[in-house]
């Protein structure tokens, strides 16, 4: 076989990530060493990307797969794909095209009576302008290299599709045509191809300034590189201003909250916010802090999920993507001078343990008192969905929603507010403040994306030893809710 020797200048991620932010493709070139650790949660979503991909195949089975071998090197791959297309296949995976130093791989390739067909695979629920852009780039290396495709179309995740027996492709995925918003694209496309060819080979990176493309359409990696400078207490964390306007401040030399003037002419809270910044203090509004405080009745109990979400459906009666509790932590305050009681529940990684997490949990609950939890719609669309799916508990489910207390929300109304929060109400920020004693740092499974991850890792392997991960998960989440205990008991001692 005869390879293309020409090397590419940019792929389609390459492409992207210049389209958004020219200094990260530059950096991306020159400085992959900036280049942050990608986050165990997010590195499952790529995996679940890779499962979704090989089962929307199915949509079109019999095909030829055209991936190389290596990612490293694409060029088999587009020979491959010039051979399969001359030999007349009719379904092609992972088709590779080059045009102009552009390299572009496509997820399927239908031809069809009247021509090819383009099929992207995303695992999302529908479509991003950012699919629309990458389709975009897709139509124009393949029409460049000679096949202009009828169609180009998304293919994403139905979040309607209930999983009932086997998954059944043709029900779980949606397929949008998105052709005249990408023939729309093709001049821009081409000439940003030119200039983001000229970015990639500079030798000198372009300056870009911080701004809402560090995290939209999602984080970027060097993001912690580009936002080093960015202080403690930054104005960036200040709620009072939307984001465009917060990026304004900071460019204008307002770098943090104490440098808002005139700060007594904001409205309350952010005029109290400001002044606790300047002094390096605390506000707390008496009245409303006191009324949070007398709804909670004794025994208090402080409750905390932890759950998995699969792209593709892995219970009967189960969604995409859908909050699925595998794990709670439970301490009981059953008045104000005793110590705490902890309960708690881990799953079964083996089996389908909905059930039995309901009814485990239902029991630890008891009937009366206030259940707290810290932004309780999260447990609260969870349980929500377990009553859907055992109407037997339905009542009992009720009765414990109807008791249910946001310990969040004295941080988020800015009842109580220190200015080391900086502006945030995330359990992760208040508690060193609150509690500098208690810390999730040396705790082997330290967030909640890791303890999402490690126990899908432990539904993929099941018979596997996983004691020493399960002491780890639990030790986790019964810090949460310790540390509920320790900010509840702060804010008794302030009122």
């Amino acid at each position: 076989m005869i390879r293309n020797k020409e090397r590419h200048f940019l792929s389609k991620s390459t492409f992207l990530r210049g389209y958004i932010c020219k200094k990260s493709l530059w950096l991306s070139k020159h400085r992959r060493d900036l280049i942050a650790p990608t986050p165990a949660g997010q590195q499952f979503i790529f995996d679940q990307g890779h499962e979704v991909g090989k089962l929307a195949q199915k949509l079109f089975p019999g095909g030829v797969d055209a991936s190389p071998a290596t990612h490293f090197d694409y060029q088999p791959s587009i020979e491959i794909t010039k051979k399969l297309i001359a030999e007349g296949r009719q379904v092609i995976y992972e088709a590779a095209f080059q045009h102009n130093g552009v390299l572009a791989a496509l997820d399927i390739l239908v031809k069809k009576e009247d021509g090819w067909y383009a099929y992207e695979v995303k695992s999302s629920t529908k479509v991003h302008d950012i699919n629309v852009t990458d389709a975009a780039l897709q139509y124009w290396v393949m029409k460049n290299c000679g096949v202009e495709a009828k169609d180009i179309c998304i293919v994403h995740i139905n979040n309607e599709y209930e999983r009932v027996g086997e998954i059944e492709p043709e029900k779980l995925f949606e397929t949008e045509s998105v052709l005249y918003l990408v023939i729309a694209l093709q001049d821009e496309i081409s000439e940003s191809v030119k200039v983001l060819k000229q970015v990639a080979v500079n030798e000198t990176c372009p300056t870009v300034l911080i701004d809402k493309q560090c995290t939209d359409p999602y984080t970027c990696d060097f993001k912690k590189h580009c936002w080093e400078s960015v202080p403690d207490e930054s104005i960036l964390d200040f709620g009072m201003y939307r984001k465009e306007e917060r990026f304004r401040l900071y460019h204008s030399g307002i770098k943090r909250i104490a440098d808002v003037t005139p700060w007594k002419d904001l409205k309350v809270p952010y005029n109290y916010i400001v002044e606790a910044h300047i002094n390096k203090g605390i506000y707390v509004d008496d009245v409303q802090l006191k009324n949070f405080m007398k709804t909670i009745i004794y025994p208090v109990y402080f409750m905390d999920f932890e759950t998995v979400r699969f792209a593709v459906p892995k219970f009967n009666n189960s969604y995409p993507y859908e909050q699925i509790p595998n794990q709670y932590s439970v301490h009981v305050l059953n008045n104000e001078n005793e110590e705490p009681v902890h309960r708690s529940y881990l799953a079964d990684p083996g089996k389908d343990f909905r059930l039995e997490f309901i009814e485990t949990l239902l029991d630890d609950l008891g009937s009366t008192g206030t259940i707290l939890a810290y932004n309780v719609s999260f447990e609260k669309s969870c349980l929500k969905m377990m009553a859907f799916l055992f109407p037997q508990y339905e009542v009992r489910i009720n009765a414990v929603i109807d008791r249910l207390v946001d310990l969040a929300l004295p941080f988020q109304k800015k009842w109580y507010y220190d200015s080391r929060f900086s502006c945030s109400y995330s359990i992760k920020d208040v508690l060193p403040v609150i509690a500098p004693d208690l810390s999730y740092k040396n705790l082997a499974v330290n967030n909640g994306d890791d303890a999402s991850v490690l126990f899908m890792k432990m539904m993929q392997e099941p018979n596997k030893d996983w004691s020493a991960e399960r002491k780890n998960l639990i030790e986790y989440c019964g810090l949460d809710t310790w540390a509920m205990v320790r900010i509840f008991r702060h804010l008794n001692t302030i009122v």
